[in-house]
This record gives structure tokens, C-alpha cells and sequence, in this order.
């Protein structure tokens, strides 16, 4: 099936979640990317499935994505069809203080409310940004807390479109890495999808942990710049850190085009103009190569960067 032919059978199936041409910067937390050949936000978890079917069935070029709160899109936009994640029914099971969350339900508003109910597991992640699903899939993690140590099980679309139950060694996990991260670098046409997470928490004093949240979110303001960010660009490297090692060669405050260096945090470039996808990449170009010269470690990017 020619591709045009199958995204306009994906649109009429799909009816008002679907349309075609449009920004991806509009969704981006960084303003960036351009436009999607056609875009499906799914709302509901049926749609979430559908929209995947089709594509897989009718062969076009397909993507999904969360928050988009970590990943860099090309500005000449992406070709096929594009799934925004935005599912986002909580079940909170007091009886075991097990939380279950569709994987497009916002981490830190899922954080924040088991702090609420004095459920300690997964305080660290109060300010995180994305969603559920992007924090399994990176193995989110933040004040020593990561997804691997509280999560219980998780439902996945597998490649043949159905939908199975697994647990938390499917995922391989390591330091920001699970086995679903390295297939979606590697691009596969027939990728398995994280539907839902479910995790095991504890009871904990209330108070304490509001505490601990409190503490959490102040550090984040006052070391993590606002605006139109990524998050941290690098991963730290052993033994050391990238923000360290970006501001030690000189380069905060840098600027290529309407991106910059933060000055606050070397870790963290800003988009606070009409920053494009390359001037971000000459930053990041940048970076890594002054890195390398001056100290002779090659900085690995934390956050997903998506050519054209």
C-alpha cells in the first residue's frame, strides 16, 4: 500500500484523534519540530492500541511518543504517522499500595499524589517531567530513586499487536536504559509499546515524606533552569558530571541561533528564542567535542535525538 494511501485510511478509521500536517513543536516542551505527516492523539487506551494496529498493519513509517519532555525532533518534522501518548487513567489500590497507571499519565502528578496518600517509592519523582510510559522505557530516575526499584509489572503491545503481562527483568534495566530504549533507537517498524505500569509501594509517615517531596522539588528550582528545556542534556559520566565537565571547558552561557548553554546549569540548553533542531544540535556538537578535547571523555546524550 502506497504511503499516502495508508494514512489516509489511518485518518478515516481514526476520525477527530487523527490530523494531518501538523507542528510537533506545538507538543514539544522544548518548541522544537516540524511538522507530522499525520498526527494521532490518543486520549483513550483503546485508540492507543488501534492507532498502532493500523499502522503496523498497513505497513506506513510509525512513531510514538509522551510528553515529548526529552526529545530533540528534527525541524523538517516526521514522516508517517505520529502517536502522541496521552492516556491517563491512576488506579490507586489502598488495600496494597499498588499504583497502576496508563503510560501516558504525567509521572510527577502520579508521584505526588502517593506522597499525599503516604506511600513512599516513588517520591523522587515529584517534579520528573513525562510520562509514565517514557520513565519505564528510560529507566527514569532522580535522588538515588529509579522506575526499576518499584516497579511490580507492566502491560506491553507486543509486535504482533497483542497485549501481554510482563515483569521488571522483561526490561533489562540499567542506568537509564531499559531493552525497550534500544529498540526504539534502532528504529524497528515492529516495536513493542509499554500500555501500562503498575508499581509496589509501601506506607510510609506522611509527613515525612511531603518533607522529602518539598526538599526534592526545591533542589530541582534551584539548580534546573526553567524554560524551554530537554532536561539534562548528557548522561553523567562515571565518576563524574556533565555539567561540571561543559562549564570546566568554558562553554555555559554559549550560544548558536536561538539556543543556548544555560548559565545556571551546563547540562541544560535552552531554546529562548526561535531555537531550531540544528541550532540545538550544534550545541550538543559542541559540547561533546570541547569535552573530548579538553578532558578526553565523550559525553553520551541522556535525552533522544530523532533525525529527519
Amino acid at each position: 500500500m502506497r504511503a499516502e494511501d495508508a494514512l489516509a485510511e489511518i485518518a478515516a478509521a481514526l476520525g477527530d484523534a487523527a490530523q494531518r500536517d501538523v507542528p510537533l513543536a506545538r507538543y514539544s516542551r522544548v518548541g522544537i519540530g516540524g511538522p507530522a505527516d499525520l498526527l494521532v492523539i490518543a486520549r483513550e487506551r483503546d485508540i492507543l492500541v488501534q492507532a498502532v494496529r493500523l499502522a503496523q498493519d498497513t505497513g506506513v513509517n510509525w512513531r510514538i511518543f509522551g510528553g515529548l519532555t526529552n526529545i530533540l525532533l528534527p525541524d523538517g518534522g516526521l514522516r508517517g504517522v505520529v502517536i502522541l501518548n496521552h492516556t491517563r487513567r491512576v488506579d490507586y489500590d489502598t488495600a496494597t499500595q499498588r499504583v497502576t497507571a496508563e503510560s501516558g499519565a504525567i509521572i510527577a502528578k502520579v508521584a505526588q499524589e502517593t506522597v499525599r496518600r503516604g506511600w513512599g517509592g516513588l517520591t523522587w519523582a515529584v517534579g520528573l517531567p513525562g510520562t509514565v510510559g517514557g520513565a519505564v522505557v528510560n529507566n527514569a530516575g532522580a535522588f538515588g530513586g529509579e522506575i526499576a526499584k518499584t516497579l511490580a509489572t507492566a502491560q506491553i503491545l507486543t509486535s504482533e499487536g497483542e497485549i501481554q503481562q510482563v515483569g521488571p527483568d522483561w526490561f533489562t534495566f540499567q542506568y537509564r536504559y531499559s531493552k525497550l530504549k534500544t529498540a526504539k533507537k534502532a528504529r524497528q517498524s515492529c516495536r513493542q509499546i509499554v500500555i501500562d505500569a503498575t508499581f509496589q509501594l509501601a506506607l510510609r509517615d506522611p509527613a515525612a515524606l511531603a518533607a522529602k517531596a518539598t526538599e526534592y522539588t526545591e533542589r530541582r528550582q534551584r539548580t534546573q533552569p526553567p524554560g524551554r528545556t530537554l532536561g539534562s542534556t548528557f548522561k553523567n559520566p562515571p565518576g563524574d558530571y556533565a555539567g561540571r565537565l561543559i562549564e570546566a571547558a568554558g562553554l555555559k552561557g554559549t550560544r548558536h541561533g536561538g539556543c543556548m548553554i544555560s548559565e545556571q546549569h551546563a547540562n541544560f540548553f535552552i531554546n529562548d528564542g526561535n531555537g531550531t533542531a540544528a541550532d540545538y544540535q550544534a550545541l550538543i556538537d559542541r559540547a561533546q567535542a570541547e569535552v573530548e578535547r579538553q578532558f578526553g571523555i565523550r559525553l553520551e546524550p541522556e535525552i533522544e535525538i530523532i533525525a529527519d
